[in-house]
């Protein structure tokens, strides 16, 4: 291929011109299409979602091995705010241009992957309405200090799309445990030379056994090294119903990560959340006040996944020379991060709660003598 060629190959690969000016289009979060930001033109993107199909997840680590990835070269690249064009890695998805600072998709990186993404939900917080979800969430909280509402300072906020991995299965269990349920019998003990009638409890425990059958749809997974699984569930749930096919248009003016985590790994992540949703439901079935001995046989059976891309803000705020990282869903505006705890406060909590303790323990004993 000659270089001319590749280059066409390329700038068709990047370019979505404006039918009404020429300029190039992205997405809106604001408007929520695909948009012109020269001459304001904007069109909507499809909202079909028939390519979302669940993929066997034995067949995708069987092929992982056999995969080889193809030779990683240097493309051109074509701002898509300046127009700049210059070289970057082929695989590299995150862009940011040297010329005019602005961060780009590298549509083409995704070629690179061994698993294409097969869905996306674009971004439907813009920067205005995330910047006013950090404000109202910062001010937030009995516990933090008081002036942490106007002191805190946040650092760059970047709109970035994310990784997931979705996956399906069918689980049938054989449980048994013993349940305890609680009766109260009375004796008679001696207190301060009197003889008091009081309740002890006790547990009659009854063995018990079962069959639970249940199916786990969407257990969603950030395929992402870089990311703290229990960070981002502090922003969930994501509205998957609302998951189209993948454009790359939607990502364009956008970061953007490719997966780090793969196919396997991540349903290691989901077998162990679906383990624990198992335990508990188990745990209702087998009932009582109180258990012990819970064992549990699971089978997984039709397992399948699917790659998704989803919308998330990443940033950090700045508080008595310390950064505190938050992230905010880009589809519903929910907030999640860590703040600073006034120790004062907590304190004067823990001294209230000292107080009506004793407060409660004087007023029984007055009870008592009248």
């Amino acid at each position: 291929m000659s270089d001319f060629e590749e280059h066409d190959i390329i700038e068709k690969a990047y370019s979505y011109p404006c039918p009404s000016c020429g300029g190039k289009l992205g997405y809106s979060a604001e408007k929520q299409k695909v948009a012109c930001g020269y001459c304001g033109y904007s069109e909507d993107y499809s909202r079909a979602n028939d390519q979302l199909i669940e993929n066997p997840l034995e067949d995708a680590v069987a092929a992982a091995p056999k995969h080889i990835v193809e030779d990683i070269g240097k493309k051109v690249f074509d701002c898509t705010s300046c127009g700049s064009k210059f070289m970057v890695e082929s695989d590299k998805v995150k862009v940011k241009c040297g010329f005019c600072g602005s961060h780009n998709v590298n549509v083409e990186a995704y070629d690179h992957q061994y698993i294409q993404p097969a869905g996306i939900i674009p971004f439907m917080v813009g920067r205005d309405k995330a910047e006013e979800g950090f404000k109202k969430w910062i001010r937030r909280g009995w516990f933090h200090p008081n002036k942490l509402k106007r002191m805190a300072i946040m650092e760059d906020l970047h709109g970035i799309y994310i990784p997931f991995w979705t996956y399906d299965a069918q689980t049938d269990s054989q449980w048994s445990g013993q349940a305890g349920y609680y009766y109260y019998e009375t004796r008679q003990v001696r207190v301060n030379g009197q003889m008091q009638t009081e309740r002890v409890q006790k547990v009659r425990w009854k063995n018990r056994s079962g069959r639970l059958q249940h199916f786990f749809d969407d257990v969603l997974i950030v395929a992402s090294h870089g990311l703290d699984q229990n960070d981002i569930r502090k922003v969930y749930p994501y509205q998957l119903g609302e998951v189209v096919n993948y454009d790359p248009k939607l990502m364009l003016g956008w970061e953007a990560e490719i997966y780090d985590v793969e196919v396997d790994e991540g349903y290691g992540m989901a077998d162990t959340i679906m383990d624990r949703r198992i335990r508990d439901l188990c745990s209702m079935e087998l009932g009582g006040d109180t258990q012990r001995g819970l064992s549990i046989q699971t089978r997984k059976y039709l397992k399948t996944f699917k790659h998704i891309i989803l919308p998330l803000w990443i940033s950090s705020y700045r508080y008595n020379n310390k950064i505190y990282h938050f992230t905010i869903n880009g589809q519903t505006g929910k907030v999640g991060g860590k703040k600073p705890i006034s120790p004062y406060k907590v304190a004067f909590a823990i001294l209230m709660g000292i107080l009506f303790i004793l407060a409660f323990i004087f007023l029984a004993e007055f009870l008592k003598e009248t």
